[in-house]
């Protein structure tokens, strides 16, 4: 894990990253250099089960197929998009952050949707299982920044990351898939029901975008998500 950090580090200092920790995921994938790229630690998938691991490693293929161009990783930040960031605190470094968590949401209900449609589901049935079977470190992150209107903000984006695939498996008439949503609320159960259910209409409404491009729909959902009161 120490050298894939120090790789990343590496990595983004060259070419000007300013989001967060990426080695926090089982395996990561990017473009940065503009080709796909997927990155496995074999530490960091000791110990988890072979269905799990098989599911990562289709969604990172996944992303190599779908997400492979820079065009996926380089965000705008248009002048109404700061404007409204900065309504609720969230300064153009903030701003960064809380797009990056909602790209990450949004491509991996891409990469979900298509795979569930070509017949592998089940493995990420599987995979957003495992991710919702432990959600405590979530819990303390809310219960630090739940008064932070920008904090918050950017808390409810990461929390889209499961929530997006299993209302895309939902859309497509996965089996099961409302099943997970049930699990996905009692793995947030600690989140208010304003919050979830604020969360599963916006998760809705950017499916209703899917024929807009993937930067389009990454500032729809990021102005929908600031301006919600009810987030």
């Amino acid at each position: 894990m120490e050298e894939l950090q120090d790789f990343y580090r590496g990595e983004k200092e060259a070419f000007g990253v300013t989001t967060g920790e990426e080695t926090d995921f089982l395996a990561t994938h990017d473009a940065w250099r503009g080709s796909p790229r997927i990155h496995i630690c074999q530490e960091r998938l000791r110990g988890i089960p072979g269905a799990i691991v098989q599911g990562v490693i289709h969604h990172e293929i996944s992303h190599a197929l779908h997400h492979g161009t820079r065009e996926f990783y380089t965000f705008r930040f248009s002048r109404r998009l700061q404007e409204a960031g900065r309504s609720c605190g969230l300064d153009l470094p903030l701003l960064q952050q809380f797009v990056y968590f909602l790209s990450v949401a949004i491509k991996d209900w891409e990469v979900v949707q298509w795979l569930a449609e070509i017949g592998l589901g089940s493995s990420q049935r599987a995979l957003v299982e495992y991710l919702i079977s432990d959600t405590e470190e979530e819990r303390r992150t809310w219960e630090v920044v739940w008064g932070s209107p920008a904090l918050r903000k950017i808390a409810l984006a990461a929390f889209l990351k499961t929530l997006l695939p299993i209302v895309a498996m939902i859309s497509i008439g996965i089996k099961e898939a409302q099943a997970l949503r049930n699990q996905w609320n009692e793995a947030y159960g600690w989140l208010p029901e304003r919050e979830r259910e604020g969360l599963f209409q916006l998760a809705q409404s950017t499916m209703d975008h899917e024929e807009k491009t993937f930067q389009e729909r990454l500032e729809q959902a990021a102005l929908q998500l600031i301006t919600e009161p009810c987030l």
